[in-house]
């Protein structure tokens, strides 16, 4: 190939890789966005000068589109040209920080303080994650919980800072939902500063999602919210227009019973004629925690969810080989939100936090309508003690037995063929050294929602002698309590068979 010929040839690749950069930076899609960078990437090293004369922007989308391109590049190349930029003092902070980013977001790559030194301008970094985490949101919405992940890694004041960063862009309603979870993080003086900031927002998304914070956050906090909801209120700003869809009259709850290990489920479904689709959101509680787990989804086929039932009804769901059906009883919408109340209650006595999900998807919960008065609980039956420990034989007990690790030990320390006089010794031994009151107040707790649970599935009998038995379990010593001597007796029948398989 002659010189002119190379000459022509790498004239005709620059031009080409500039219309390529620039289709990038005209993308609208993430199909787009992939398409450009699988076409620039093509191109191998020589794509890698117009990525690094491209990183001087304030466009968290083509930013973005650079990083995708570095993904599809040699990564030995790319990583040390990415570092060699951020560290060059002489280049602009945008350029540097648009380098870090790539390393960071995108190439997980560790970041040293060298190459952030000489880097002054921490409002700019914020408002620049920011924008990128309403272009993140705009395609998942669901990007603002890894967003608050990665924000937990850092030293402390950089929250603060994204916080004073927030009131400098116009205002979004990805940033309310921002706000909102930062609301319910750890961190009480942020959090102030957060539910400020939204009460300072004439937006009916704010004062939506200040309602869900009056009910979601402890006491202190939730009077802060109600009270910016309250100006906010008060300056004309009306809340967001429910949709049909959206009505809590199109909610609806399936409830379990509390199982061994004080986990309860609660599906949260909404449905509309209209829609091929609809919401299940789960959230999964467990006693004395509080919430374990949260997740959901508004895309869900209509055929996959549960068929309407008349309340009272139960619905079984089978979990798999390996584990037992659940049953989830058709409950009205306020009855999940009870449940998932009382769990709130428990984080906020623990000092706790629920999951990030839970932060995410409980507007769904509390914007629907006020939470309606609680009935009241099923009335304790008069029981004799036999009948209170033969409550485990119910079905809705099955798999109830005290659970601790020391229930191996304790198991091991009763022989095979040993007199019932020795296993009695060692249920008082275990009920006077596990069952403090902490453990008692859990049981107590597990057994009451049981009873509404039976309660409300038409079973008045076995509702009235759970009700008995919490409150025999609260008033006596667990060592004079049949049920929990029954309870601490399955358990180590269980240990004792799982270190005789263990064995064979």
């Amino acid at each position: 190939m002659s010189g002119n010929t190379k000459v022509l040839t790498g004239l005709m690749e620059r031009r080409a890789l500039e219309a390529a950069f620039a289709a990038l930076a005209g993308a609208t899609s993430v199909e787009e966005v992939a398409r450009h960078a699988d076409a620039i990437a093509g191109y191998g090293s020589a794509a890698l000068p117009g990525l690094l004369a491209r990183l001087d922007t304030d466009d968290p989308a083509l930013r973005g589109g650079l990083a995708q391109i570095a993904r599809r590049l040699d990564r030995d190349a790319v990583v040390a040209a990415l570092r060699g930029v951020a560290r060059a003092r002489n280049r602009s902070d945008r350029t540097r920080l648009s380098a870090l980013t790539i390393l960071d977001r995108y190439l997980d790559e560790p970041l040293d303080d060298s190459l952030m030194d000489g880097l002054q301008d921490s409002d700019s970094v914020a408002l620049r994650s920011l924008n990128e985490l309403i272009v993140a949101m705009t395609e998942d919405e669901t990007a603002v919980i890894e967003y608050l992940v990665q924000l937990a890694t850092q030293p402390p004041e950089v929250l603060g800072i994204i916080l004073d960063a927030v009131p400098r862009l116009p205002p979004h309603p990805y940033l309310v939902t921002l706000l909102c979870m930062i609301a319910q993080g750890e961190s009480p003086a942020e959090a102030r500063t957060a539910i400020e900031q939204l009460g300072r927002l004439r937006m009916p998304e704010a004062l939506s999602a200040l309602d869900a914070l009056t009910m979601t956050l402890p006491p202190a906090l939730s009077a802060l919210a109600e009270r910016s909801a309250r100006k906010l209120r008060l300056s004309g700003v009306r809340g967001a227009e429910p949709q049909v869809d959206r009505e809590a009259a199109t909610w609806r709850a399936l409830i379990s019973p509390v199982d061994g290990a004080g986990v309860q489920v609660v599906w949260f479904i909404r449905r509309t004629a209209a829609q091929d689709a609809g919401t299940l959101l789960t959230v999964i509680t467990r006693d004395p925690e509080g919430i374990a787990a949260c997740f959901g989804s508004d895309k869900v086929p209509v055929e996959r969810l549960p068929p309407d039932q008349p309340i009272g009804s139960i619905y079984t769901f089978s979990q798999g080989q390996d584990a037992p059906d659940l049953l989830l009883l058709e409950s009205g919408f306020d009855q999940g939100r009870y449940v998932a109340q009382a769990a709130l209650e428990r984080h906020w006595a623990s000092g706790t936090l629920p999951p990030l999900e839970y932060r995410y998807f409980n507007p769904l919960l509390w914007n629907a309508e006020p939470l309606g008065a609680a009935g009241a609980a099923p009335a304790a039956g008069n029981y004799s003690p036999a009948q209170m420990a033969g409550l485990l034989d119910h079905p809705v007990f099955a798999g109830w037995f005290w659970r601790d690790d020391a229930m191996f030990d304790a198991a091991r320390r009763i022989k095979s063929g040993a007199s019932a006089g020795r296993r009695a010794k060692q249920i008082d031994s275990v009920a006077a050294a596990h069952f403090g009151a902490e453990v008692v107040a859990s049981y107590q707790r597990r057994l009451e929602a049981t009873a509404c649970w039976l309660a409300r599935a038409a079973q008045p009998e076995a509702a009235a002698l759970a009700m008995r038995a919490a409150a025999h379990i609260s008033a006596s010593a667990p060592v004079e309590s049949p049920f929990v001597r029954r309870l601490i007796g399955i358990g180590l029948d269980v240990a004792a068979v799982s270190l005789q398989t263990s064995r064979i």
